[in-house]
């Protein structure tokens, strides 16, 4: 049996980022969101962006960060992983990039649970504690490269680190709260039956921003 049972379509912010034009490879240069952050492709191989390089979006299977922030949440059930994220990737040598919400984990009990976000909310399904991973999400909406890059899907305030470096988003590698986000929580949480099971107010952020 697979390890995914998705409930319904998720519900977070809908809005169209600002995109700079489409660089050689054909991505946009950078994305824009409703407080003026500007993002670029987080590449420069440093811990602020993973170690990313530009050798890593490379067709067929690269794939490469405007943004991500990452939690996890410590549950009376079981952790679960969270990850947000404007990514670049390919579809065959085509480039594309879509806004990502993801959650992956193992929770002890099967049922519906509500994971609340700072952009909205997802409902889910866990099956079968007997499953290594019996929650295993992800919801892609993809953005128009047709029209220079906008996102229809988009997640309008990229989270930042609180204090964050400059010309970043986040610190990379070390986990802290956050300011931005859409929604009134800068956090995430677990509910099941309306009971909140788990939370967590800190997040890896990735983002660098364009021209430093």
């Amino acid at each position: 049996m697979a390890a995914l049972i998705a409930a319904a379509v998720p519900t977070y912010s809908l809005n169209t980022h600002r995109t700079g034009r489409l660089d050689d490879r054909g991505f946009p240069r950078h994305y824009t969101d409703n407080r003026g952050m500007m993002l670029q492709l987080c590449e420069d191989g440093t811990v602020r962006c993973l170690g990313a390089t530009p050798g890593d979006l490379v067709a067929p299977d690269g794939e490469g960060f405007y943004w991500m922030a990452t939690s996890t949440i410590r549950t009376s059930r079981g952790p679960i992983d969270v990850e947000i994220a404007l990514e670049a990737a390919f579809a065959g040598q085509r480039p594309i990039v879509f806004n990502r919400i993801r959650i992956r984990g193992h929770l002890g009990h099967r049922g519906r649970y509500v994971l609340q976000h700072p952009y909205g909310s997802t409902r889910f399904v866990a099956i079968t504690p007997a499953e290594q991973r019996n929650v295993n999400v992800t919801h892609d909406r993809f953005c128009s490269l047709e029209r220079n890059g906008i996102c229809k899907g988009g997640l309008t305030n990229f989270l930042r680190a609180k204090n964050h470096p400059k010309g970043y988003a986040g610190f990379g590698g070390r986990r802290t709260t956050v300011r931005g986000g859409t929604f009134r929580n800068n956090l995430v949480v677990m509910t099941r039956h309306g009971k909140v099971i788990g939370r967590s107010g800190k997040f890896v952020v990735i983002g660098q921003k364009a021209g430093g």
